[in-house]
């Protein structure tokens, strides 16, 4: 049993099957007793992802609903959302100075070390970073955050 920060590319893969779908499925799946968190952010973003997947007709209209659906049904139990608040939004702002980062991985990469301070603040384990962006992931390592690439299994 461990604590997981999934960022937007890893999510997707629990509802689009792609590589690394079947490695996600498993982290998330509720037997593993893992503890998982997302931004808030991740809520737009997902949905987003899935829609442009439908544009370019590599899933359908009705699967682009359907994942949607679930992935916002999974958002009420599966996971720790952590808010995005003018602080958050700020200590991103930051991290875009010291690195070369889009403003939504800035957002999430900023909750996941919120969320490790506290962790480490509650003498917690402290979560692993779940990304299948490898600059994201570079940075993450960079901040000293374990890193998981889903990409990584087939």
């Amino acid at each position: 049993m461990g604590t997981y920060f999934l960022d937007s590319s890893a999510i997707i893969k629990r509802y689009v099957p792609e590589q690394g779908h079947a490695w996600i499925a498993t982290l998330c799946s509720l037997t593993q007793g893992h503890k998982l968190y997302i931004s808030q952010a991740i809520l737009v973003e997902v949905v987003a992802g899935i829609c442009r997947r439908a544009r370019e007709q590599s899933i359908t209209i009705a699967d682009r609903d359907r994942f949607i659906d679930t992935f916002r049904q999974d958002s009420q139990t599966a996971y720790g959302i952590r808010l995005v608040t003018t602080t958050m939004y700020n200590f991103a702002g930051d991290l875009c100075r010291s690195y070369r980062l889009r403003a939504y991985d800035a957002v999430q990469l900023a909750c996941a070390l919120d969320l490790r301070n506290e962790t480490l603040a509650d003498q917690a384990p402290t979560p692993i970073f779940v990304s299948a962006d490898i600059n994201l992931s570079n940075i993450a390592a960079t901040e000293r955050l374990s890193i998981e690439n889903p990409n990584n299994y087939p």
